[in-house]
């Protein structure tokens, strides 16, 4: 009875998840929520139509700005409480969007869409006031998970009982439903009068007609969707206004804080050791700790022991945080030995990763630049980053570190996004290369980054070494005659003195800025070629994708007939690969170099 009492008194809150209070004071669904949810499900059939059927380009950085506003107008109200941190994480969450309708990377499209999430997932939480824990510490991501992946799911019962109560309640819902319905019998009337007065709206009649199929399945999808967002987004808004704010000076940990010490003593001498045999490389005293006969040359030296520093910097960070957060504290404190052996190890996982580092970087002068060596330097950089801001927490526990790691880190690979890491790996290289600091450059590698590299691509084909230019040559052919063939209706007997003309794709949401600045470029070089020039690329193109092989050891085509084995070499007064010699088969197969014809 006392326990009844206490349910049904509404002066006391529960500290946490949706209020638990009967049928009494259940969810009532307002208008807001009527309206938004069909908002919500238009949110949800600009995913499924701009997204998931035209790719992530411009269609996605839209129907992100539409869900963004659509759960911005739905939970915020004059008590959310959004402090600075959130607006940065909704700002970023809206800036990396927008990198999706520039660049065409596949790998940087995917660590976006994961940061985008992320980023809007704090941002939401903060607009509705869901955050438990204090957001300065790592406990806020729990938070973040918990109204991802569980809070929607677990109110999901009382969602559909509030929505079922409002049908039941609302008259006016049921009257729009048959609306409708009268409204289709006349439709079927109207329309084809419409269609037959008017070849526009005829035309667009013929358009729908023929994908209707598709938008079906676009429709069905929407609904599986729009129960989630709706989920989500209630799940938040009725959540309580008052948070339970983690406590920094709890104490509540299960290891005994000699036992720690011990353990990272060890940890520490271990990193000493190490530290002591590096002097042989400096100093000639402890040259005697080297292999015998070491010679490693530099490019062995650049890659050994790069990934297992990596993986030792991962478990560095592993122990220290485990160590700290499990370590029984004394009055509310961590004992200044932990302190000062955690701040040890981090300091020798930091040296690990300017070591790591200068490593890559020895990689990098000899071998070119990589995407994914472009990569693991930014990644390092902002493994420093939270080395640096986890020593302050230990010193100072009230100081809040995750926070603006979240924000640098995220801004970081934001902005390498918006710089388009590929044209700086493209641009590297091809410098590199005709400065002679490397020497080679791997052209396939160069075209397989994104569109962003066609300029690069079209620099090479004027390159000195024939090898280099004609790969780009080839490379060129390709992108007009195959991949991007809608765009240009070029068949394959292209007429070397003809011109080409670029037609974009007037769907806005399949639109790619790196995509059409390739198609522009490939136009203007193409079109600026003489009659003559254009057919060595068209030669070029048949020797790489006929029935040709290349040998790269003599630089040669090699061509094998029903009666002839054809040798093609490069001739350098004319620029192309000739006929050089010509052998003819025996009954076997084999040709006879007796039998040479030139």
């Amino acid at each position: 009875m006392k326990n009844d009492n206490i349910l049904n008194n509404p002066n006391i809150q529960p500290t946490s998840g949706l209020p638990d209070l009967g049928k009494k004071n259940d969810i009532e669904l307002n208008k807001k929520d009527i309206i938004l949810s069909v908002l919500f499900f238009v949110s949800a059939f600009l995913i499924v139509d701009f997204v998931i059927f035209n790719g992530f380009n411009l269609g996605f950085t839209i129907a992100f700005a539409v869900l963004f506003g659509v759960l911005t107008a739905y939970l915020y109200t004059k008590e959310s409480r959004i402090s600075v941190f959130s607006c940065l994480c909704g700002a970023m969450s809206l800036a990396g969007a927008v990198t999706f309708s520039l660049y065409d990377d596949w790998l940087m499209n995917l660590i976006m869409l994961f940061l985008i999430c992320a980023l809007f997932c704090i941002y939401i939480c903060s607009v509705s006031s869901v955050f438990k824990n204090r957001t300065g510490s790592f406990k806020m991501l729990l938070d973040v998970l918990e109204s991802v992946f569980i809070a929607p799911f677990s109110n999901a019962g009382r969602i559909c009982s509030a929505y079922n109560r409002a049908a039941s309640k609302n008259k006016i819902s049921k009257n729009v439903i048959v609306g409708i319905l009268l409204a289709l019998p006349v439709l079927l009337v109207i329309i084809p009068l419409l269609a037959s007065s008017d070849a526009a709206f005829e035309n667009l009649l013929t358009i729908v007609l023929k994908n209707i199929g598709i938008y079906l399945v676009e429709l069905v999808l929407a609904v599986i969707i729009t129960p989630f967002i709706v989920f989500y987004a209630m799940s938040k808004k009725y959540s309580l206004k008052i948070q339970k704010t983690a406590s920094v000076s709890g104490g509540k940990g299960v290891i005994q804080p000699p036992l720690t010490i011990s353990f990272l003593s060890v940890i520490s001498l271990t990193y000493v050791v190490y530290l002591f045999s590096q002097l042989a490389y400096f100093f000639s005293a402890f040259s005697g700790i080297l292999p015998e006969g070491y010679t490693k040359t530099a490019s062995e030296y650049a890659r050994r022991g790069f990934y297992e520093m990596f993986a030792i910097c991962v478990i560095n960070m592993v122990i220290i945080g485990l160590a700290n957060a499990l370590t029984k504290r004394k009055k509310g404190k961590i004992t200044l030995s932990i302190k000062l052996l955690s701040t040890f190890v981090l300091a020798f996982t930091v040296l690990i990763l300017i070591t790591a580092m200068q490593k890559m970087k020895l990689n990098v002068e000899i071998y070119g630049l990589s995407k994914n060596r472009l990569l693991v330097f930014v990644f390092m950089l902002m493994i420093m980053i939270i080395i640096f801001f986890y020593i302050l927490h230990i010193f100072l526990p009230k100081v809040s570190y995750m926070q603006p790691i979240i924000v640098i880190c995220s801004a970081m690979f934001i902005a390498l996004s918006f710089a388009d890491i590929n044209s700086i790996v493209c641009d590297y290289n091809i410098r590199a290369y005709n400065n002679g600091d490397i020497k080679s450059i791997d052209v396939n590698y160069i075209n397989d980054l994104s569109d962003s590299c066609i300029d690069g691509i079209i620099e090479l084909a004027d390159c000195d070494d024939h090898i280099v230019s004609k790969q780009a040559k080839s490379i060129i052919m390709q992108k007009l005659k195959v991949d991007y063939r809608s765009y240009f209706g070029l068949a394959d007997d292209i007429n070397a003195n003809d011109e080409i003309t670029y037609k974009p794709d007037f769907d806005f949401r399949s639109y790619n800025k790196s995509e059409d600045t390739a198609c522009r470029l490939l136009e203007e070089y193409y079109n600026s070629l003489s009659p003559e020039d254009r057919e060595k690329l068209i030669i070029q193109y048949n020797f790489d994708n006929g029935d040709y092989y290349y040998n790269e050891n003599e630089d040669i085509y090699e061509l094998y007939g029903s009666e002839y084995y054809t040798e093609y070499a490069y001739n350098e007064d004319s620029g192309m690969y000739e006929l050089s010699q010509r052998y003819e088969l025996n009954e076997y197969g084999v040709y006879d170099e007796t039998q040479q014809q030139v």
